[in-house]
């Protein structure tokens, strides 16, 4: 019979890949880039060249959707914003999803709406307790890291 013990241990250190990185001084970039439902999210950052950006000293905001969200996308357009000659576009729908400043969900509840780096305005409810930006559910609890705070997102925003 296999022992389960390898098994158990590559459980548990990707469990603790977030904290780790943050332990360690990690950014927004980083904590992204640690956590396993953010690899889709993480590969779209390097692909745009704004891994700099959310590594940077700046504090920001990144409502971060899931693999699951990017799936969700109708087929083909993940793949197609990730060609280099559409690199333009995906950065555009990347800083549709960057905030400018730390903004954690008790500072989010208290707005109406806010404006990434796109410059379109989302706008913020609050439906059954649940807090939506841009139409989008707020996954989970929030992640923080020294230069900024990262939300999980149900969807992707569109610019």
């Amino acid at each position: 019979m296999l022992s389960r013990q390898p098994l158990i241990l590559a459980a548990a250190l990707a469990l603790a890949a977030p904290v780790l990185a943050l332990a360690q001084g990690g950014t927004v970039a980083d904590l992204i880039r640690a956590e396993p439902r953010f690899s889709t999210l993480a590969t779209a950052i390097d692909a745009a060249g704004l891994g700099a950006a959310l590594s940077g000293p700046a504090a920001v905001t990144v409502l971060a959707p899931t693999n699951e969200a990017f799936a969700a996308l109708p087929g083909g357009a993940l793949d197609d914003l990730l060609k280099p000659e559409n690199l333009e576009q995906l950065a555009a729908v990347l800083k549709h999803h960057v905030i400018a400043g730390r903004q954690d969900a008790e500072a989010l509840k208290k707005r109406r709406d806010v404006t990434p780096l796109s410059g379109k305005p989302l706008a913020i409810e609050l439906k059954r307790g649940k807090l939506e930006i841009g139409g989008a559910r707020i996954a989970g609890r929030e992640r923080n890291a020294p230069n900024g705070v990262v939300h999980a997102l149900e969807a992707v925003l569109l610019p």
